[in-house]
Formats: C-alpha cells, structure tokens, sequence
C-alpha cells in the first residue's frame, strides 16, 4: 500500500486496487480523548471511513471548535469542529484547520473550494453543515448558535450564495433534488410548522398535524417539494403502534394514504436521502464511546426496507 498525499489529505492506493479518489465516504471520525467532554487525542486529526473499509486521514480539518471571538471552544462547548459528508458520500464539507475557513471536496483527494469563513463572529462550536445529497448545494446553519443569524445556502463548485434561511427557522436538510430546504418553525402559540425554502425563490409555511414535527420524529422532504415523509415512532399514536413512514401533501395539508409499518427490529432512526433520490434509513448506537450503524434503503409507498451498509468505529478507534 502507497499513501500518496493529494492536496494536503491522504489518498491511499494499492496496487491493482481502487483509488480512495473513486470510492465514497461513509462518514468522518475525530479520536476523543478527554472521557466525556471532547478533546481530540494528541496529534490526531480527522479520518474518513470509506465505504471499502479503509481510513483516510483529513489532516487540514480543523479539530477543535471556535468561540464568536474565534478562539479554541472549550470542554462546556464539548464538540469537534464541524464536517458533513454529503449523501452520495462524493463531497466533504468542513472547516479548515488554521485559517477558520469553510472548505468543500468531492472526495479526500479532490481539488477544495474554498468557501468564505462564515463562522467568522459566531464561531463554529454550534454551527451545522447540511449537504445536499449529491454535494451541489451546502448550508451553513446557525439557528443553534448563542445569537442567531441568518442560515446560508451555498453552491459548492463556485462558492456563489442562493439564498437565506431564516435566523428562526432550524433547518433539517435538503429536499431529495437539492432544490428545496426543509425546516420547522415554532409559532407563538407553541405549535411548529414545516416550511420549505425554494433555492429559486419563495417559501412555504404549513402547520401539519402536531405528531409530524413532535416526538423527534424524523422528517425528509422528496424531489416535488411538496411530499413530507415522516418516520413516526412506536408508541406514538398507541401503547402497541407500530413504527411507520407516512406521506403528508404540504399543499394540500393531508395525508396521503395510510401509514406503512417500517420492521420494528430497525428501531428508531434518521431519514436522508442518497444517490439517485433513494431514501434511507440510518440507525446509529452508541456505547461507552463506540459506535454502530445500519443504513437502509427504505420505500416511503410500502413501509419495506433492505439494508445497504453497516459498520461499526469502536471507542479506541476504527475497527472495520
């Protein structure tokens, strides 16, 4: 094996084997050694697991989170610096080590855009990365910081901004296309809508039965930007409610159809959307540091599910 260093990260390749450049990321890991409160193991930076198994170091990420005054966030902040993996597992978002600024790959060893530093003045320890699942689009979300401000969305190859996101509104994620944002909004008379953000332009509010947005039930909008899908929880609605996937029209402000039993042995989960606009199921488990993850490909019509990935990051490091 021969570890070739591509624009400051490691690119691993073998001869005969396939480049890390062509092989997705699953997601990305920072070694914690400080027990409960973060605190990044001396002289180690973040790595990416691959979806064939291997470790790819991110050297230029930076690991430790910043205050507004860009200094290093402390243990009360107990939280590495940000970085999101797109659906697709093609692009990576995080910001750089040094300089504070915002940086986005299409895989370890791509060429980075150099976004501007929009952590700058607020600080990154409570900033959240969404991409699009094919990595065109990024939002910078600031909706759980200490003073709140506007939420951008980012075209990725150019830098260039699309739009605004409210400072009241908490993003959840794109729609399947990248086209749309999904957000909720709390009301003042306590009950939270679900708004969609059109990137062209234009927004839509819709106060949809309270069990849709409560319960930390799982949201994702589809390619029409109009179809909610909900992950509704066992036990929701009853003692012996199965869990399940329902439709809800934003437009129409109704359910369409009935819910759709999703196996219980899946447990609750995530919803986000991969390649080609297929929605998946994401189960993670944590224990004493480790942590242990399913991924399902899941039929928001029939409820039906079929694994497509697990693997497991122990507490003492990558495992498989």
């Amino acid at each position: 094996m021969v570890t070739v260093l591509v624009a400051g990260s490691a690119v691993l390749a073998a001869g005969g084997g396939v480049a890390v450049a062509d092989v997705p990321v699953r997601t990305g890991w920072l070694p914690n050694c400080g027990g409960d409160y973060f605190k990044p193991c001396e002289g180690e930076p973040y790595r990416l697991l691959m979806r064939d198994g291997r470790w790819v170091k991110l050297p230029d990420a930076a690991r430790y989170a910043t205050k507004a005054d860009g200094s290093r966030a402390g243990e009360a902040e107990d939280g590495p610096s940000p970085l999101e993996v797109s659906g697709d597992g093609r692009a990576i978002a995080y910001f750089r080590a040094g300089d504070g600024r915002l940086v986005v790959r299409r895989g370890p060893g791509g060429k980075p855009v150099v976004l501007p530093a929009y952590g700058e003045g607020a600080g990154t320890a409570h900033v959240r990365l969404l991409l699009s699942a094919d990595g065109r689009r990024l939002l910078v979300d600031f909706s759980d910081a200490a003073k709140r401000r506007d939420g951008v969305v980012v075209d990725t190859s150019s830098g260039r901004t699309l739009r605004g996101v409210p400072a009241g509104d908490r993003a959840l994620g794109f729609s399947a296309d990248g086209d749309e944002v999904l957000a909720t909004r709390d009301r003042p008379d306590r009950t939270v809508q679900v708004v969609v953000h059109r990137l062209r332009g234009g927004s839509h509010a819709v106060t949809p039965p309270q069990e849709v947005v409560i319960h930390h039930t799982a949201l994702a909008l589809a390619a029409d930007g109009r179809t909610l899908l909900a992950l509704l929880p066992q036990g929701l609605t009853s003692e012996k409610a199965p869990q399940q996937v329902r439709r809800y029209d934003l437009r129409r402000g109704a359910w369409l159809g009935h819910g759709r039993v999703v196996g219980p042995r899946y447990g609750a989960g995530s919803l986000e959307w991969g390649p080609n606009g297929r929605l998946r199921l994401v189960r993670e488990l944590g224990d004493m540091g480790a942590a242990s993850f399913w991924i399902h490909a899941l039929d928001p019509v029939t409820g039906k599910t079929r694994r497509l990935d697990a693997y497991e990051i122990a507490a003492t490091g990558p495992v498989k």
